[in-house]
């Protein structure tokens, strides 16, 4: 079949998730910590009734987002019940507590003032270097990178990691969730040669300490899977998310989450091979976990809404892809807020979906708010703000704005090839639109070299890939 011009290029614009950041994996409820701090913090709540309503005020406060009076409120209820020195550790439980309790609802923005104000309690009541101020640390950095401040992210979770390799022994797993932190990040800035590194090291030291067929193990494999995407390993890629599903299935006391991410992530490869039918299937089932999980209205379940409006999108179904980018958008905004990568990244999705149908003076916009987003917060050379440059590109060919179309493009092109190399199947997509305007301002000579360079790319698909691409549109239409 043919495909849309943006159909290709909003591979790289999709989200793929992660597994086990490493404080969240064990969120359930608001007191997720109260088995890892010392135990004179129930005592604490137990025999001062004064103290604890004073706190459960403050808490009222931060539900009605009104930070700074709750945050002068914990102040307060410290100060009544003479926590000094050691006691820290209690208030400083209690924030952190409430930040995992935001954070679990995808309430990134309103957990950060109780996360810093914790690190700080733990900062004065601890030795720089103990575990447990990391523990808060790596919760505050996660919290970071959740909205889209990843070089305060990068810095806290190098200390973190510098602090537990300096530990006791014994520590190995909590080491395991700080690579897999920073190697997270790494992937979310496109330093793909940098996680795929660390997420080598962590699936190698995995298999060794858990077997093979631990959860960590299969986390590990998804995480590792999702850079081989990035960088146009899809075959690698399907074999080690398909190894994590099958641990997943077969091992008791399996996250629902996790199993959800590693579907999420494997409809998406299947969107990129265009098998369209395991694509909606594998994100269909991703989304019905996470709303019963997490929730509607959680940024996670945003994500694979998304995700299944794209594969609507490519299916032809532009009014359901619309509505769901749209419902995206909504929640995104609400959690994350309106200039976070997350929600540009969906404006650019609707963008591609409003070009496709011609509809450019509706895309344009979106597609410019979207740079400017990413530009801000991933950075001029990440490769989603040059997909994003690309997409804008072609929309200005589209309207025959040739200059500010070709200097796009290149400037595009410069990014990717640098930061995924020239024979990735994303860069060999853009060129062959960009070879388009080259035709178009009659430059022939170099339009020919440029579609001999993708052409040669895209023949080094595997007969394997390329043998899943024809699909029947109708009986998709007619099974989703």
């Amino acid at each position: 079949m043919k495909r849309h011009g943006w159909a290709a290029v909003l591979a790289l614009t999709w989200v793929f998730c992660f597994t086990a950041r490493a404080h969240q994996s064990a969120v359930s409820n608001s007191t997720s910590n109260a088995d890892t701090e010392p135990g004179y913090c129930a005592t604490a709540l137990s025999n001062n009734d004064a103290w604890l309503k004073q706190m459960q005020e403050g808490d009222e406060l931060y539900r009605a987002g009104n930070y700074d009076d709750a945050t002068a409120k914990y102040v307060g209820a410290a100060e009544r019940a003479g926590l000094r020195a050691d006691h820290d550790f209690c208030l400083g439980t209690w924030l952190s507590n409430l930040a995992l309790a935001y954070s679990s609802r995808g309430q990134y923005a309103q957990a950060l003032p109780a996360s810093r104000f914790s690190v700080h309690l733990f900062e004065e009541a601890t030795t720089s270097d103990d575990p447990i101020l990391a523990r808060h640390l790596s919760q505050l950095g996660t919290l970071y990178a959740h909205l889209g401040r990843f070089r305060d992210a990068e810095l806290l979770y190098r200390r973190v990691l510098g602090i537990l390799l300096k530990s006791t022994p014994g520590r190995q797993l909590e080491v395991l969730g700080a690579q897999t932190n920073l190697a997270t990040l790494y992937y979310d800035t496109g330093r793909y040669t940098e996680a795929e590194s660390l997420f080598t090291e962590v699936l190698r030291v995995s298999q060794e300490q858990l077997g093979s067929t631990h959860l960590g193990v299969a986390n590990a494999m998804n995480n590792l899977a999702a850079v081989y995407v990035a960088e146009g390993q899809y075959s690698q890629g399907e074999l080690l998310y398909n190894r994590s599903l099958k641990i997943d299935q077969v091992t008791p006391g399996a996250n629902a989450v996790d199993r959800a991410t590693a579907l999420n992530n494997l409809g998406l490869l299947y969107n990129k091979e265009t098998r369209f039918i395991d694509a909606a299937g594998a994100l269909r089932k991703a989304l019905e976990i996470h709303e019963k999980e997490l929730g509607p209205n959680h940024p996670t379940t945003a994500i694979t809404v998304m995700n299944l409006a794209s594969v609507y999108a490519n299916l032809g179904r532009y009014q359901d892809a619309e509505n769901l980018y749209i419902h995206a958008m909504r929640t995104t905004e609400e959690t994350l807020g309106p200039n976070h990568s997350q929600y540009a990244l969906l404006l650019n999705n609707l963008g591609s979906l409003y070009a496709v149908q011609h509809r450019f003076s509706e895309a344009e916009p979106l597609f410019e708010r979207a740079l400017t987003i990413c530009e801000h917060t991933l950075g001029p050379e990440h490769p989603d703000t040059a997909v994003v440059l690309s997409d804008l590109a072609e929309v200005n060919y589209r309207q025959k704005r040739y200059p500010v179309a070709d200097e796009r493009f290149r400037r595009s092109l410069a990014i990717l090839e640098n930061k995924l190399g020239d024979d990735h199947p994303v860069v060999a997509k853009i060129m062959l639109k960009y070879a388009l305007l080259l035709r178009a301002t009659k430059r022939k000579a170099e339009a020919k070299q440029l579609e001999a360079r993708a052409n040669g790319v895209l023949a080094k698909q595997t007969v394997h890939d390329l043998s899943k691409a024809v699909v029947d549109v109708q009986e998709l239409k007619q099974r989703y």
